[in-house]
């Protein structure tokens, strides 16, 4: 029997009000719940860091644009499998 794998990124906001409305474990506990309807399992998980420049300026650039309101953010890479 063979396996399949499935990367999973989970998105998180960042400024005020992903401090005020973002629950990083709530978002891991969801989506691998839902994940694991579907047959798949959840077998490791890492914090998502934009390596990019650019993103990293553009992220800087919007928080700044929104007075620190919002700006797109991490999140977290899930790996999951299943068997085929």
């Amino acid at each position: 029997m063979s396996k399949k794998n499935k990367v999973v990124r989970i998105a998180l906001s960042g400024g005020i009000i992903g401090m005020l409305t973002t629950n990083p474990r709530k978002a891991l506990e969801d989506r691998i719940e839902k994940e694991n309807q579907d047959g798949w399992n959840a077998i490791y998980f890492n914090d998502h860091k934009t390596a990019n420049l650019f993103i990293t300026v553009l992220q800087i650039v919007v928080l700044v644009l929104t007075l620190g309101i919002w700006t797109f953010g991490a999140g977290y890479m899930i790996l999951f499998e299943k068997d085929s």
